[in-house]
């Protein structure tokens, strides 16, 4: 069977990073990515993280909450996902990539260049839920200060929702209602998943299908 990329999209604190876990808990056989996670690990790890020249100058922009440059992300989420594909994982799950169209490029290329099938997922949540979450998270991320999650979901608007609303006119993302218990909301990302592996066309425009 072809490795399958997961890109599960959302604004910050929709809940895709949750969805992602549960999943790769559910999936041996599945590991997580995320531009966020990446480039806070580069941050903590220092000069000595072998992707320090690659990312470490854009830290200073994540931490504004101001999306980094393109091309960077790009090669790092791209790079480590073939890496996994490499050693066996099946299941590539994205947390928030792609963020802009040239990452959108990226994620069709790393398809293409690894023989993966692609899936789109948008976990949908309010603004006001958002924030909630934010206040109520606890974990003392900078993040989450009231004026730093303004400026995401800004970025998010910005970047992101012209690239979903292409995916969308393309019939290429599905839609789910994050507002719903994290529970629900897993079973239904689970079984659009498993849809899409028992008929990996089902997110490719009607004229693509064989």
């Amino acid at each position: 069977m072809k490795p399958t990329i997961l890109s599960i999209i959302g604004k910050p604190l929709s809940g895709k990073d949750t969805q992602a876990d549960l999943l790769v808990a559910a999936h041996p056989d599945a590991v997580k990515l995320s531009p966020g996670g990446l480039i806070r690990e580069v941050r903590d790890t220092g000069q000595n993280h072998r992707f320090w020249k690659l990312l470490g100058p854009h830290i200073a922009t994540m931490e504004q909450g101001i999306k980094i440059p393109d091309v960077p992300v790009v090669e790092g989420m791209n790079g480590l996902a073939k890496e996994q594909i490499a050693a066996g994982k099946s299941l590539i799950v994205f947390a928030g990539y792609p963020r802009s169209f040239t990452q959108l490029d990226g994620i069709a290329q790393l398809s293409c260049d690894t023989g993966s099938q692609l899936l789109f997922m948008h976990i949908n949540a309010s603004d006001v839920e958002t924030y909630h979450r934010a206040y109520h998270r606890g974990e003392g991320r900078s993040d989450d200060d009231p004026m730093m999650h303004t400026i995401r979901l800004s970025e998010f608007e910005k970047h992101v929702v012209p690239m979903m609303e292409k995916l969308r006119s393309e019939g290429r993302i599905i839609d789910i209602d994050g507002m719903q218990p994290t529970d629900i909301v897993f079973k239904q990302v689970e079984n659009e998943l498993q849809h899409h592996l028992w008929d990996p066309e089902v997110t490719l425009p009607v004229m693509a299908r064989r």
